[in-house]
């Protein structure tokens, strides 16, 4: 016992208490940082307003939120996207996951990269599609001409003109053999 007593006097009691402290302090290693965006938002060629929501997705989950600021007259972002912690944040960061983003509920064309070792300066656009309208031709008096249909197929356009006299002769045949038919149930009563 007195060996003991003496190996923690000299020392031992230190080196214990160290190695005991390094096991717990390597047990909970610091978070990963995350990966931070920034740039500037614009929705059909111009800045939205100031407080526009910037919504960060990897996947369908929803990793991060922010809103747009301005400065002059341009409107800026900056979110920083959480790396995947799996009692805090599940399916988000991982190193080159997808992330797209949103200016409000909008889905901007660009996408990112996550890389938490790096600054990624990535410009959001949203352009609203097109609306479909008909076409239309301006016709004589100034009405509006709508477009012709394609035909349909019924058989009796295009080809060649031997069909059109194939459906005159076989009507004229129909046409004698009723007429044929006629006179034969007249002539029996």
């Amino acid at each position: 016992m007195t060996k003991i007593v003496r190996m923690l006097a000299g020392g031992g009691l230190a080196a214990v208490l160290g190695i005991s402290a390094f096991a717990s302090a390597s047990a909970e290693s610091p978070p990963n940082p995350p990966s931070r965006f920034v740039g500037t938002v614009l929705v059909d060629g111009a800045a939205p307003p100031a407080g526009t929501s910037i919504t960060a997705k990897i996947g369908v989950t929803t990793c991060s939120v922010t809103s747009t600021f301005n400065t002059g007259a341009a409107s800026n972002y900056k979110t920083d996207v959480p790396a995947l912690d799996p009692g805090a944040t599940p399916n988000c960061g991982t190193d080159g996951a997808t992330v797209t983003f949103y200016i409000g509920d909008k889905l901007a064309k660009e996408t990112g990269k996550w890389v938490n070792s790096q600054l990624s300066v990535l410009n959001l656009t949203y352009v609203t599609p097109p609306t479909a309208t008909p076409s239309t031709t301006p016709g004589a008096g100034g009405t509006v001409t709508p477009p012709k249909p394609p035909p349909t197929g019924s058989g009796l356009q295009g080809g060649s003109d031997s069909n059109g006299w194939l459906f005159v002769a076989l009507g004229l045949g129909a046409i004698a053999f009723g007429i044929g038919g006629a006179t034969v149930a007249k002539r029996n009563r």
